[in-house]
């Protein structure tokens, strides 16, 4: 969520109270935003241009390379197109959150996104201390509650054709005192669909774990647990709907085009 809110804070707060917006304020705005970027490239469509002090703007496009939204997280390719935005610009200096965000919003802040990931990139960020722990508490949350925990101690993607994933993943228990650490090696592939838009459904897992290949009992059961912790409904309650409309992977990158609504939400509800 803090990436959704970076994102659409960028977005929003590129009306001003003197209703100035040319291309090169929004540049600046979303720089601003992002942890880096590399190449940023930004157009405003807006007939008549005065409408902004209305806070209006027909569309915004935005094609970005090499953008950083959090730490270790390149994404390679980043588009943006939006419909038409409707803005209170009183309510604009001050986001701090998803719920002032859609305070802000007069009518539904829509619009579509692709982007693209690489394989090298992903792995990289894999390394990272900051996304490791959330891997690690994901890690903690899919494992039935009687199950040893482990910790992750590698994890590499490789990205496959026909949207399939190879894993390498070294995981360690620790022992009781004396003992030495529980190693565990795991090579896995594993297929992933889009269900209905909304949520990321695992299948067809082949894992070997310690040279020993896993059951298809505990396969399905891994499956399942990941799988209901990758549907984009959990930002539903708050307003805010996404929907995947194409997925495609090659050995290189992982390509995505989605599309976004935020809904606004008055004060006093």
């Amino acid at each position: 969520m803090e990436v959704l809110t970076i994102f659409l804070s960028g977005l929003i707060t590129i009306i001003s109270p003197l209703g100035v917006v040319v291309d090169s304020v929004v540049a600046g705005q979303l720089r601003s935003q992002v942890k880096s970027v590399e190449a940023l490239a930004v157009r405003v469509d807006n007939t008549p241009s005065y409408q902004t002090v209305a806070g209006k703007v027909d569309r915004i496009r935005i094609a970005s390379r090499g953008v950083e939204i959090i730490d270790d997280l390149r994404i390679d390719t980043l588009e943006v197109e939006t419909d038409p935005l409707d803005i209170n610009i009183n309510k604009i200096q001050n986001l701090s959150g998803l719920e002032s965000i859609q305070s802000s919003l007069n009518k539904p802040f829509q619009g579509g996104i692709r982007l693209v990931i690489k394989e090298n990139d992903l792995n990289f960020a894999l390394e990272s201390d900051s996304i490791r722990k959330q891997l690690q508490a994901l890690l903690d949350t899919i494992l039935p509650p009687e199950a040893p925990s482990f910790n992750i101690i590698k994890l590499k993607i490789n990205f496959m054709e026909k949207n399939r994933l190879a894993l390498e993943i070294e995981l360690e228990q620790n022992g009781e005192e004396g003992e030495a650490p529980t190693q565990l090696a795991i090579a896995a592939e594993v297929g992933f669909e889009i269900e209905q838009g909304k949520k990321i459904k695992l299948t067809d897992l082949s894992a070997i774990i310690n040279d020993r290949k896993l059951s298809p009992r505990f396969a399905n059961i891994l499956l399942a647990g990941i799988s209901d912790q990758l549907s984009l409904d959990i930002f539903a309650e708050q307003g805010f709907l996404v929907r995947v409309l194409q997925v495609d992977m090659n050995e290189e990158s992982l390509n995505i085009a989605a599309f976004f609504s935020l809904a606004p939400v008055k004060e006093d509800e």
